[in-house]
């Protein structure tokens, strides 16, 4: 597959009509345009077109498309456990994945908004499985998908090292992109992965993306 070096046509976008978190959405994308972090036109426009900020509730709209993480559950300690990643490596990820419309994609670590960016990237003939192990992510994600129209993603709760049976579509995924810590994560589950196999033999498109 040839790497695209297409680069968005972006400058700062008219926001007129648009309402405060439309007009802060499209900042972003044109920070994150400026910034190289965004590269293509599909990209841009996933950036562009998903509501960040619903997927962040607990805080105001300028938070949420601020380009930092968005803490999103805190456990019973008080400390953060989940958050919602920074912008720049949301937009860096499905750049360096190379996504197209009809790819399978595998997302470990979930909370919401970044499936909805890959399932922009992907499309209706795309699919696309996000996981988590905790219910409380898992819960969190599938609600915030369904108020905003991307109810057929696939939500999971489960342990990356131990995928349930039937997770992994016939043919593998094209694409895997990890978004947790992995230090404690065995080799081994990634291997058991058809992807992650079949980009060991050059055999198809498929990718392992982490940022942690």
């Amino acid at each position: 597959m040839t790497r695209s070096t297409e680069r968005p046509a972006v400058t700062t976008s008219p926001t007129t009509g648009l309402d405060e978190a439309g007009a802060l959405r499209h900042q972003l994308a044109d920070q994150l345009a400026g910034a190289g972090h965004i590269r293509t036109r599909a990209v841009d426009k996933a950036l562009r077109t998903v509501p960040r900020h619903a997927f962040a509730p607990e805080v105001p709209p300028q938070k949420a498309y601020a380009n930092d993480t968005v803490a999103t559950c805190p456990g019973d300690d008080g400390r953060i456990t989940s958050s919602i990643s920074a912008p720049w490596p949301q937009a860096d990820m499905p750049e360096a994945a190379r996504l197209q419309p009809g790819h399978r994609v595998l997302e470990i670590g979930s909370g919401g908004y970044n499936a909805a960016l890959i399932a922009e990237l992907v499309g209706p003939t795309g699919g696309v499985t996000t996981l988590d192990i905790a219910q409380a992510v898992t819960d969190r994600a599938t609600r915030y998908l369904a108020q905003t129209g991307y109810d057929r993603v696939r939500v999971v709760s489960a342990d990356a090292e131990h995928l349930p049976v039937g997770i992994v579509p016939d043919g593998g995924f094209d694409a895997i992109l990890v978004t947790v810590d992995t230090w404690d994560l065995a080799p081994r589950a990634f291997a058991r992965l058809d992807a992650i196999e079949r980009a060991r033999r050059g055999e198809g498109p498929a990718c392992l993306i982490t940022h942690t």
